[in-house]
Formats: structure tokens, sequence, C-alpha cells
């Protein structure tokens, strides 16, 4: 067997479920007379540990050969340090932090694995504050060793209070300097140097990169196959002199099969070697690895916080080498995926949301599927928000269909309702003349002017567009020429082919060029190019673009308007396919190119009154699921009033809402039938046995206690949305919002 396909095998074969435990009963409730007790679900460790992973680790194949040797008696925590500093050098932040927990669960008295959980959370000063403090408690009260003492020292300063962000950071570096001094066979801190180095740079430049690299190169020496190294040699030159790091762009994922950074990081160094086709590799690679992931240990898309950037990327990279389908499957995928009112604002157009729907569009339009963006318009399927950007991309997109299918009306309805935007957004930019107040407000007054300014230049560019479509509707031809020069956003494919239809060969020829010199390897230009070039007679041109297409086109979708129009043209010039490379992985057997949501754990308990209530009598309608930490729990009464508020409104839309107490039945009968008039709708079904709990991950494995947990599960029985977490959700419009948005979905 090949030694990748191996590795990818040892990866599929990780355990998908953690070690059960006997269930146990939540934490006492906090008490005005025992304020020291932490509120249900909270953490007796203190705020740092209410987030984060609070289900078990367990050993993960594919996360990083690396070795950092601390003190501890459990050979087992070892293993979870190790893991976990494996995670880390490939960013896997929520997993390493997860893995440090597991080596202080192991050994409650090793500091370094909190210190680890200070290292996975780089981006939340305050937790990483929290951690670092608890790891100095511990190191106080054991021996640890000059490494050990160092490793902590040298992160202290990042998180030091009253201290200037460059100071930090420069003192942080100078810590990682001892350690490497003092220990020269420690290839981690060597690695972690570099990458140190690296992300100081907006802070007081990073000096000689050949110099960072070279450090790099002693990590590899040793170590070649080290995770950080490669990684932080990608990052070193990304954007810059990418083909420094073509080497560890071909070995980073090897060296961490399973974790999808370590697929996605080579497609940046190839993307900027514009070698697309091995870019879209690793982007899909990546892909796979995380769905697999999110699938066995059933996390939500929203829960990895560079998913959305991974996708849409890869959709581009997608579209690039012609695999137009694939590219649209991937990012009507994340228009559809999950939401989550934290990460997912109405304001920003719901962050992966508009990042589908635009790589959607943007396909949609390029391979002139205009049928399709009719419909994926029309019946809402796109989901356009009403924010500027997104307004303009949907009446462009829509406009450009029209035209394409001859329907000028429509055409017509888009232009204007274009205009009206421009005639809006030029009258705000110009500011009142007498307007007065404070400087802060003038300036605002100032600043919303720009920006308006700014949208009329964005709108009035889309709009010329659509109407130099429409001047050529009408056979005024030259005057269509002048609008589109005005729309300087214009793709030049776009207008290599308007002058291709007017038979100004000379312009179309050189439009298309233009489009090959901006997207040079990629497949709709070269495919412009040999199609104009026919066209225009150059049938010697044309096949001599047609060997720069063929390697792309080869895998290019055969059912594209532009790929039917090329095949009658190319028939004559095909050559053999070559045969496959044995130095890649069938990315079919990594995981499944699409996120589709998990089917929900069985529930069959009884309710207050001894009733028996099946999850699975509930197919067909949507179930939302609250887990609460009973009856003494205030915040599990809110929630319990709130939903119980929206109970009959929900029903009626085709949600039904249930509740799982860990109190015992006699509990839970007498909060359903409060003495107090508070009345509670929903089913309350009673799990003392915590069951339930655990099957649903509402638990913390660490801790031995209940959490509260939320789950939307739709009419086909799969979890749409989920929040486990220290206290109760509340968003009760997001959860009817998203019902209704689920329902559409899969019907």
């Amino acid at each position: 067997m090949h030694p990748l396909r191996l590795s990818l095998v040892l990866v599929l074969a990780a355990a998908g479920a953690l070690r059960a435990d006997e269930p146990t009963k939540p934490t006492a409730a906090p008490s005005e007379k025992n304020p020291a007790v932490p509120a249900a679900g909270h953490s007796i460790h203190g705020e740092a540990f209410d987030d984060g992973p609070r289900q078990k680790a367990y050993l993960m194949p594919g996360q990083g050969n690396v070795t950092f040797p601390v003190t501890t008696n459990s050979p087992e925590a070892q293993k979870f340090i190790n893991q976990g500093v494996g995670q880390l050098h490939s960013f896997f932040y929520f997993e390493a932090e997860r893995s440090f927990r597991q080596a202080s669960f192991l050994d409650p008295t090793c500091p370094m694995a909190e210190w680890g959980m200070a290292m996975a959370n780089v981006n939340n000063a305050r937790r990483a504050r929290g951690f670092l403090k608890e790891a100095e408690k511990k190191a106080a009260k054991v021996t640890v060793t000059r490494r050990e003492r160092l490793y902590l020292d040298a992160l202290a300063p990042l998180y030091r209070d009253g201290t200037e962000p460059k100071v930090q950071k420069n003192q942080h570096l100078l810590g990682l300097e001892t350690l490497v001094q003092e220990f020269p066979d420690d290839m981690n801190a060597r690695a972690w140097m570099a990458m140190v180095t690296w992300q100081n740079e907006g802070q007081s430049g990073i000096g000689s990169r050949q110099a960072v690299d070279m450090v790099i190169d002693t990590v590899m020496a040793k170590e070649p196959m080290h995770p950080g190294a490669h990684h932080y040699r990608i990052h070193l030159w990304d954007s810059t002199k990418a083909i420094r790091a073509e080497k560890s762009a071909g070995m980073y994922a090897k060296t961490a099969l399973g974790i999808a950074h370590a697929w996605h990081m080579p497609g940046h160094t190839y993307t900027n070697l514009k070698r697309y086709t091995d870019a879209a590799y690793q982007q899909e690679g990546s892909a796979r690895v995380d769905h697999l992931y999110m699938f066995r240990d059933r996390v939500m898309p929203f829960e990895i916080h560079n998913y959305a950037h991974n996708n849409q990327w890869l959709s581009t990279s997608l579209a690039y080498i012609g695999r137009a389908r694939d590219a649209i499957s991937v990012a009507r995928n994340l228009v559809e995926q999950p939401r989550d009112p934290q990460r997912n604002g109405p304001n920003d157009g719901g962050s992966s949301q508009r990042a589908g729907r635009m790589r959607w569009m943007e396909v949609l339009v390029k391979y002139e599927m205009w049928d399709d963006l009719i419909a994926a318009t029309t019946s809402g399927a796109l989901d356009w928000t009403e924010i500027p950007l997104e307004a303009k991309e949907k009446h462009l997109s829509l406009g450009l269909a029209y035209a394409a299918k001859g329907n000028t009306a429509k055409l017509a309805e888009e232009s204007a309702a274009l205009r009206t935007f421009v005639t809006k957004y030029t009258a705000a930019s110009k500011p009142p003349a007498n307007a007065s107040g404070s400087t802060e407000t003038s300036n605002r007054a100032k600043r919303q002017a720009e920006e308006a300014a700014a949208l009329a230049t964005s709108f009035g560019l889309a709009l010329a567009e659509l109407e130099g479509y429409e001047k050529q509707a009408r056979g005024d031809f030259a005057g269509a020429i002048e609008s589109f020069n005005k729309a300087t956003s214009m793709r030049p494919d776009s207008l290599a082919r308007v002058h291709l239809a007017g038979k100004n060969f000379g312009f179309a020829e050189a439009a298309a060029k233009r489009a090959v010199d901006l997207g040079p390897n990629q497949y709709l230009p070269l495919a412009t190019l040999v199609e104009v070039l026919h066209a225009a007679g150059k049938d010697a041109d044309a096949r001599e673009a047609y060997k720069k297409l063929e390697p792309i086109a080869r895998q290019a979708d055969a059912d594209t308007p532009i790929a039917k129009r090329l095949a009658p043209i190319i028939a004559p010039w095909k050559s053999p396919a070559p045969e496959p490379s044995y130095d890649r992985i069938d990315l079919n057997s990594v995981g499944p190119l699409i996120w589709k949501p998990t089917v929900a754990e069985p529930i069959a308990l009884v309710d207050s009154d001894g009733k028996p209530w099946n999850l699975a009598e509930h197919k067909g309608r949507n179930v939302l699921v609250l887990f609460f930490l009973g009856g003494k729990c205030a915040h599990c009464m809110q929630q319990l009033t709130d939903f119980g508020k929206e109970f009959e409104n929900l029903k009626k839309a085709g949600t039904d809402v249930v509740a799982i107490s860990t109190d015992d039945a006699a509990s839970t009968k007498a909060l359903k039938s409060n003495k107090d008039g508070i009345k509670f709708p929903m089913p309350i079904l009673v799990d003392p046995g915590l069951e339930r709990y655990h099957a649903y991950r509402a638990f913390d494995d660490f801790e031995k206690t209940p959490l509260h947990g939320t789950f939307l599960i739709d009419a086909q029985g799969n979890v749409r949305f989920q929040r486990v977490s220290a206290e109760p959700f509340l968003d009760v419009d997001f959860i009817k919002k998203e019902s209704a948005r689920v329902q559409k979905l899969i019907r």
C-alpha cells in the first residue's frame, strides 16, 4: 500500500466516540450562603474554564508527530500533552485545548497542562490569562524543570496588564530566544521562535525573512516532519516569495493528515504560484478532513473559526480549474449551513453565508449558468441580505442573466433598481452645508458622506455594465462599448464575448488575452481565448492556446456552456491523458466534500406526568430540545419561560419544543405545576441519570457535571443547530428564524 494511503487509513480508523462514564448528578446549586459554589453549568475552576471544550479528548491520529516532555507521573497525560503541542503547531486550537484539559484531568498537578490551554487561547487574552494564572498556582506547589519555568516565563509577558502590545510581543520573543539558547535541542522552541518572529512583523518589522527561514532549516535538519516548521515556513513566505515554501507546501499535509489546516495552508503557496490544480487539491483535502472531523465529533461549521475562509477559497479554486458544479456545491453548502447569532450577525451578511452566496453567484455568472442563477435568486435560495454590497451583486447578476436570456424588460428592471441606489447614495454623499454640532458629529457626517460616495461609485459601475447590455440589445454597439468601458469592474472575458458577438475579432482577442494575463493557468480565460481565436480564423493560435488549457480542461465539467461550445473545436486536438500520479491520496477516501448535519441521538423518556415521549414520533416536524439543570437553576427558569411564551407560535410554525431536566420525577412534576403560577407549556422530560445529557454531549467530562444544551432538530431528524455551554441559550427570535429557514431547506 502506498505510504500516503496507509497514513490516511490510520487517520480514518480513529475512534469516533468518546469514552463513556457512569452518569453523575449535577453539582450543588449556588446560594447566597455559599457563593463559592459555582452556578449550575459553570466550572469549579473559574471563568476561563466555562468556555471551550468540556468533553474529554481522545488520541487522534494525524495530529503531528512531536514530543514535548513535561513533569508528570502519568504517561497517558504526556501523550495528550504531545498531541496538544502538535495541534498547536497547526493552529488547531480548540482541539489543542481539549488535549491539554485531558492532560490536566489525568494529572491535576501538572502546570504545563494549563500552560498549553493558555497557548491554545492566543486569540482570547481573557481566557489565556486565566489559564496562566492556574498554571502558576500549580507551579508554586510542585517542582518544575528549568525548561518548564522558561516556557511559563516566556508566555507570561503576552498577558501582562499595562504593557504595550509591541513590548509584550518582543518580551515573548526574548523569552523564546532564552529557551533556544539554554535548550538548543528543543525543536518546538525553535519553531515557535520562528513563528513569533514572523507574527511580530506588524509590530516592529520581521527583519530578514531568510534568517528566520534558516532557523526553520535547523528544525527540519533534526525533525524533517515537524508540522510547525513546514507550517511556519509557508506563512513566512506567503504573498512575498512563495517559491521558497514550495517544498513545505508539498510536505505539510503529510505531517498532520488529520488536521484540515495542514491541508489548507499549502493552498496559499500554490495559489500564489498560480498552480490552481494543486491549490484545489489541497483545499479540497482540507474541507474533506474537516467534514470527517465534524461528523465524527458532532461539531457545527460555525464552531471552526476558519471554516468559512477555507471553503470559500476552495470554491474559488475549483472554479479556476473548471469544476464549476463542485464549486457551486461548496458555495451553496456555506449558504445553507447552520448559523449562529454570535458569529453570523445581520450586519455582516451572515459571514460564512455571505462568502457562500458571493462565490455561488460568481460561478453562476462566470460559467453563464443563467437559468440556474435566476432560479437561485428568485426562489430565495441565494438568501441575499439588504446590505448594500449584496444588493448590488444581486441586481447586477440578475441583470446579466436577463441580458443573456434576451429578456430586455427584466434587464431594464434590474437597471432601474441599481439606478435608484445610485441616486440615493449620490444624494447622501453631500452633507448639509449648514451642519453644526460637535467635532465628533461633524466627523461622523463626513465619514458617512464618504461611505455614501463610495457606494454611489460602486453601484454606478454595476449600472454602466447593465446599460451596456441594454444598448447592445437595441443594436447600439458603439454606445454599448462606451458603457462597458465605464464599467471598469467588468471582467475582460465577458468583454471578449461582447466583442465576439459583434464580430469585432481584434478587440475580442485583446480582451481574451488580457483575461489570461490576469488569470494565468485558469480554465475560463484560456477557454475563452481558444474560442475567440477559433472564431477569428486563427486555428493555429487557438491550438497553441489549447495546449495550455488541456491539462486543466481534463478535469473541467463538460456540461457548462463554454465547455459545450469548445467541444467540437478541440476534438481533433485532444491528446491522451497522462498516467495518474500516485503521490496523491484519493480525496474521496478522506471525507465528504460537502457538510451534512449529523443524525440526532434517540430520545425516549417519560415526562413529568409519567407519559412516554419519543423523538422518533416527531418526524416531519422540527424539534427544539432544551437540556436544563433542574428547577433550582434560575437562568434555566428564564429559558423555559422565554421559550414557553413562544411555545404555541413555534408549534403552529412546525416546531415542537421539549425540555429535559436533571431533576427526578417528583421534582420535575412539582416544577411543571408550579404553585407560584409559572406555567411551562412544553413537555418536561425526566433524565436524572443524565443518559441523554451524555448522548448529546451536554456534559462536562472533566468535572462530571451536566451542562446547558440547546438543539434544533429538523423534520428529518438531523441536528441543525446546537449550543452547549455554561449558560442557557436565550435567543428565542433566532430559533424562530432558524426554524423557518431549516424548514425551507428540506422541502
